[in-house]
Order: C-alpha cells, then structure tokens, then sequence
C-alpha cells in the first residue's frame, strides 16, 4: 500500500538492517525503505474516462502529490464512469531546483561505485543516476508524495460479499463514495428543492392511490345498494 524510499539508508553497526511482520513482508529493508502492506483492503473511487496521463522521466512536476499516473475524468463530461482503484503512496526522490523527479543509481557489483544499493549515499546514487539517463541534476535533492492508480480488475471478492446500497448511499463519512463531489448521490447529499420534490410526489402518488381506492369503494357501494333495490322490487312484483 505504501513505499517510503526516504527511510532507505537505515544501518545497525555499520551493516544494512532487514524486518518483516509475521506473514513475512519486509516491513523495513535498508535498500528501498519502508512498507506498508494490506489485506482485504476496500478499494478508493475516482471517476475514469477510460484515458490516462504518464509521468515520463525529465517531465516538470506540477502538483503534489506528484501523481505518477493520473485518471482523467469527472462528474460532467458525459463519458466516465466511477471506478475501484488501489491508490498506491510513497515518495520518491526528486530535484529541488530542476523539479524533476530524480533516476538514482541503484545498483552496482561494488563499494565505491555511487549505487545506492552498495555505498547508502543519495547525493552521489542521484548525480550518476542523472548523469546515466542524460538529465541534469543541481546537487540538492529532497522527496516527494507520489501516488500511483491501480485499477481494481482482478482478486476481487466472491458475489456472495457484493457490496450493498447502503455502502455508498449513506452520510456516513466512511461511505465509499464519501470523497467524491461535483455531483449529487441520493441517501448521502443535501437538496432541498429536489427532496421536497420527492417527497411531493411520494405523497401525491399516496394520494393518488388513495382517491382511487375511494372512488372505487364508493361506486362499489353504490352499484352494491343499486342491486339491493332491483332484487327488491323484482320480489315485490313476484308475489
């Protein structure tokens, strides 16, 4: 769920350092930081249009949370959809003054070669980085939010855990559809001109029904008396 590159670099007595939870994902490794795992995890929703934007190495970044692959789409274009994602966090390393996210060099067969991964200094793993891929680097380095988008279209739950009205159609703050605006769900937001308009016609259609069931006891009653009189008469007229 989460991957801290700026932990990366932790040592005990001079040696890189390793934990893992009880199922035995890496909680922390001197390489690459910390993690963070889960299970069962209930998915966040975005709108998607069904297009997609890149962040491509050497691109300026424009927002934080820098997103590495932003979803396009909203509540009004007429053509997305809202959809389950995981949302993948971290930081990742970047230049402050180029404003670019920065390719450190990571690997190397031994000590003394700038990678990361072998001497655990950012400064010389991001100036070889850069130098490696061809951009430029301005020797001051920091990190920055990153999020990831990953649509939910597999290892999904069984039908018999499909998810409920209620779970989106609620004020809760904890509803799935909690975080999503610009547009108006019944059972979560507030309108007044549309509910009392719903509550009008819940009312006029009980009316309705009503009127009905009363015209028709009335006649039922009526044709019932008018009968009443005809047998009448004809057993008058018998005798």
């Amino acid at each position: 769920m989460e991957w801290r590159w700026s932990d990366a670099g932790q040592m005990h007595e001079g040696e890189p350092i390793e934990t893992i939870d009880e199922m035995g994902n890496q909680l922390y490794i001197s390489e690459k930081g910390t993690f963070k795992w889960g299970t069962n995890v209930k998915p966040e929703y975005v709108w998607f249009n069904g297009t997609a934007d890149h962040y491509i190495l050497g691109d300026e970044i424009k927002s934080k949370p820098l997103e590495i692959n932003p979803l396009n789409g909203g509540p009004n274009d007429g053509e997305s959809k809202i959809i389950p994602v995981k949302i993948h966090r971290g930081d990742q390393i970047y230049d402050v003054n180029n404003n670019i996210l920065i390719q450190p060099r990571l690997f190397a067969e031994e000590v003394g070669d700038s990678a990361f991964w072998k001497d655990f200094d950012w400064g010389k793993a991001a100036e070889a980085g850069m130098m490696r891929v061809g951009l430029p680097y301005s020797g001051e380095y920091d990190f920055i939010e990153t999020v990831m988008y990953w649509p939910v279209n597999h290892m999904v739950s069984p039908k018999d855990q499909t998810v409920g009205c209620a779970e989106c159609h609620t004020r809760s703050k904890d509803g799935r559809l909690a975080n999503l605006s610009g547009f108006y769900l019944p059972g979560r937001d507030h309108n007044k001109p549309l509910e009392y308009l719903g509550i009008f016609m819940i009312l006029a259609a009980l009316g309705g029904v009503l009127l009905h069931s009363a015209i028709r006891i009335f006649f039922s009653i009526k044709n019932k008396t008018y009968e009443n009189k005809i047998i009448d008469y004809d057993s008058k007229n018998q005798h």
